[in-house]
């Protein structure tokens, strides 16, 4: 692709500059969808900082293929568009086990009666439960604290060996779509493997309380019913955090296979 902006000294520069885009737009791209960038709040600048240093160590391998292609302006955007699609993927195959947690919380609330105590994320502008924050928090926590960034990380590089930037289209697998459409049942199972027990603990309370209304008909038997089942949730969840997070860390060993779903997605090229 000819160019007027490069001087001559700077042309060798030119490949770089194209991997540069390439490598930022997979980069930008997986951390507007992953949790782990959007639970925290790194927007504008300092996302854009981070998606640079993140892609930093594969510009070279990229530019090494550039100058083999004939890049048109027109290519250039194709191919970016097709790198944002990628990253969102790969987002989206990395955040199975945090958006499992905060799904968890949802289900909760929902089991207790307190789904209408919601609170505000400044960051995505929506409205999430109280449990489900705190489940989202605490599973990030154990992700940064556990070594997920590293191994997330290492999934990344090696989809550039299954997607590669520099090709027009990822050749996607038979199965695509079902994987795709098992992420969702991912994300519930995992959620209410992580509540099962405390969702026992609170049916039993709604029988109890159904059970009294039967002996005492002129009890308020919502009223009751919401007290007990979040006086039970308060005790229950300080009993229950030590396992908690022994089973979000369980989940979190999701992230060793990710490799593997990502080339269930998609192919590798063929020589």
């Amino acid at each position: 692709m000819e160019s007027t902006v490069f001087l001559p000294p700077l042309a060798p520069l030119k490949p770089y500059q194209i991997a540069a885009g390439l490598a930022l737009a997979r980069m930008t791209a997986m951390m507007l969808v992953m949790p782990a960038f959007t639970g925290l709040g790194v927007t504008g600048t300092v996302r854009a900082g981070i998606a640079l240093v993140l892609a930093l160590p594969v510009i070279p391998l990229v530019a090494q293929s550039v100058p083999s292609l004939d890049l048109t302006p027109g290519t250039v955007a194709m191919l970016m568009v097709k790198e944002a699609a990628v990253g969102a993927a790969i987002g989206l195959v990395l955040g199975v086990p945090l958006w499992a947690a905060g799904a968890a919380g949802e289900i909760l609330d929902l089991q207790r009666g307190a789904s209408l105590a919601t609170l505000t994320d400044p960051s995505n502008s929506n409205e999430t439960s109280v449990t489900g924050t705190l489940f989202t928090l605490t599973m990030l926590a154990l992700f940064f604290v556990s070594g997920g960034m590293a191994v997330a990380l290492r999934v990344i590089y090696d989809s550039y060996a299954l997607w590669p930037a520099t090709a027009t289209l990822p050749q996607l697998g038979p199965t695509t779509g079902l994987v795709l459409l098992r992420l969702l049942d991912d994300i519930v199972a995992l959620g209410l493997k992580l509540v099962i027990p405390l969702m026992a603990c609170l049916l039993v309370a709604d029988v109890v309380v159904a059970l009294l209304s039967k002996a005492a008909p002129n009890l308020n038997v919502f009223d009751l019913s919401f007290g007990v089942k979040n006086l039970l949730f308060t005790v229950l969840i300080v009993l229950y955090c030590a396992f908690l997070v022994s089973y979000m860390k369980a989940d979190l060993a999701l992230f060793d296979g990710m490799s593997r779903r990502l080339e269930s997605i998609a192919r590798p090229p063929t020589p």
